[in-house]
């Protein structure tokens, strides 16, 4: 009830940088695909196919015209991010030691200078959170500083990273959000861009632009709507969803054990008293939503967002980094940058816009304009290099010459092995209960705010993502239902296995049916791209 004004939560995924992790595959062809997620640019590792692009099909007719060379979809991008540090091991060298505070208004004060708005772009990407109203400071400081048995310092113990900037000892991917509608000078805490396309690489690095496949933020949420009700005298946990209480029923159990503890719940709930009867309330069907998704996983147009389509979909976090220029996009002949699961948001410029619709934020403070240095900040990551190559070089130079033998590059043959069109989930057969998402009604009409342009688009349909760094990815498929690539490409036992929507791992078989030497080689190619 108290704190479902989380408005900003869906900073994380999936309309964020929603892109279907379910590969694509044309319907008249058969050949696999890798659904991984999004990546970046790393160069190929291996050898197999000429640096310039994929082989070119033979007309067999030597005086037809030539067939248009294709783009290497991994041809290394260049650096872009003006001496940023965007992959390090220390923690303060990726926040610049600091130098974001003020960044935006030293880029006001210079804007001919692109470093100070990459900075102001960096600086907004951790720390602004778009006006969206999110979640009461007293509740969200109150959970994370009175259980760390339970929640690790800063909600650690939920895939989070301590700030060591924030004075309140909060999270990095937390910030400001407006006050309290009802309660004046309550201010709420939103997440930010960080807090789901931040993480921790598996060699230990930390990464702007890694999908926090870790962060628990089902769990997360519910320790923050669930908690605070504890404080009620008539609290009824037999009126909540089971699985929800049992997520959270450790802190549950120590506030209940320490009245000290509910003394200062009291204290910290008596500001938001006027809040009270116009605050959301998740009700136990949400509740046990939340409480199902995996880490990495959420739904991100669901109660008590502002923006809910009434269909729970799931969807997994995905990787920021090595998205197309516009002259990308046209050398690989996609129709715009077809951002979003669904494919259906044209630009990054536009997809930005959607965070602040879905999050709440008033959109008529947010132009496009104002977005500008976050949208070239996000433009200029890159996915990281995988130092720790895995197999051996013949292995990789084998599972290259798979990908592009096999078909993987019909799909995956835009810039970082993202696609160029939009597939049906009968063409791939993954898990389709996103096929409603935005559309309850599957009417072409988005609804509940999401068409906030012209060119917002119910698809319907799902893409196939960028795969260029797929060594920092721990979900596969578009829901997140696969943990690794040796369990995509059945080297773990088969799939599916009988998970119901919209957790389902079926569909994206490609590859499977190869020789066992193939789908290894395959996957030890794709944790070097």
């Amino acid at each position: 009830m108290l704190v479902a004004h989380f408005a900003t939560l869906v900073a994380c995924g999936a309309a964020g940088d929603t892109e279907p992790t379910a590969s694509k595959d044309a319907a008249a062809d058969t050949s696999p695909a890798t659904d991984t997620g999004e990546g970046d640019t790393a160069a190929a590792g291996g050898a197999g196919h000429d640096d310039t692009g994929p082989v070119e099909p033979d007309s067999g007719d030597e005086d037809s015209a030539p067939v248009e060379e294709i783009p290497d979809p991994f041809a290394p991008q260049p650096d872009d991010d003006e001496g940023l540090t965007n992959v390090a091991e220390d923690l303060k060298d990726v926040l610049e030691h600091g130098d974001m505070e003020g960044a935006c208004e030293a880029y006001e004060a210079d804007p001919a200078d692109r470093r100070k708005k990459l900075l102001c772009g960096k600086s907004m990407y951790f720390d602004e959170g778009f006006g969206t109203i999110g979640i009461p400071a007293p509740l969200f400081d109150f959970v994370n500083e009175s259980f760390p048995d339970h929640t690790g310092t800063a909600f650690s113990e939920y895939g989070l990273f301590p700030n060591p900037y924030s004075d309140e000892g909060r999270p990095i991917g937390f910030a400001p959000g407006a006050e309290l509608p009802d309660a004046p000078g309550v201010e709420t805490v939103a997440l930010t861009c960080a807090a789901c396309h931040f993480g921790r690489l598996p060699d230990g690095r930390y990464a702007v632009g890694a999908a926090n496949h870790d962060y628990e933020y089902g769990t997360h949420m519910l320790s923050l709507v669930l908690v605070p009700q504890v404080a009620n005298p008539f609290f009824d946990e037999s009126a909540h969803s089971a699985e929800a209480m049992a997520r959270v029923q450790p802190i549950i159990d120590d506030l209940k054990a320490d009245w000290m503890l509910q003394l200062t719940l009291l204290w910290d709930l008596l500001p938001l008293l006027s809040a009270m009867d116009s605050m959301a309330a998740l009700d136990a069907t949400a509740e046990g939503y939340y409480a199902s998704w995996a880490p990495g996983t959420m739904d991100f147009t669901i109660a008590p967002l502002p923006v809910d389509d009434g269909v729970h979909t799931v969807s997994k976090i995905i990787p920021l980094w090595g998205i197309p220029t516009a002259s990308e996009e046209a050398a690989a002949g996609m129709p715009h940058a077809m951002l979003a699961w669904s494919g259906g948001a044209t630009s990054l410029e536009q997809f930005l816009t959607g965070f602040v619709v879905i999050g709440g934020g008033p959109l008529d403070e947010w132009p496009e304009e104002r977005l500008e240095p976050l949208a070239e900040y996000i433009r200029s990551l890159r996915a990281p290099e995988n130092a720790s190559l895995p197999g051996t070089a013949e292995s990789r130079a084998l599972g290259e010459s798979v990908f592009y033998d096999e078909g993987c590059i019909e799909c995956h043959g835009a810039p970082r092995g993202g696609g160029d069109r939009v597939y049906t989930y009968a063409e791939i057969g993954t898990d389709d209960a996103m096929m409603y998402w935005g559309d309850p009604d599957l009417d072409g009409e988005l609804c509940c705010g999401l068409g906030f342009d012209e060119a917002s688009e119910a698809t319907h349909g799902i893409k196939s993502p960028r795969i260029a760094g797929a060594w920092t990815m721990g979900r596969f498929l578009h829901n997140g239902s696969v943990e690794t690539l040796d369990a995509l490409f059945c080297l773990e036992g088969s799939r599916p296995t009988g998970l119901d929507a919209p957790f389902g791992d079926d569909g994206h078989l490609y590859g499977c049916e190869l020789p066992e030497n193939e789908r290894q080689a395959l996957v030890d190619w794709l944790q070097g791209i």
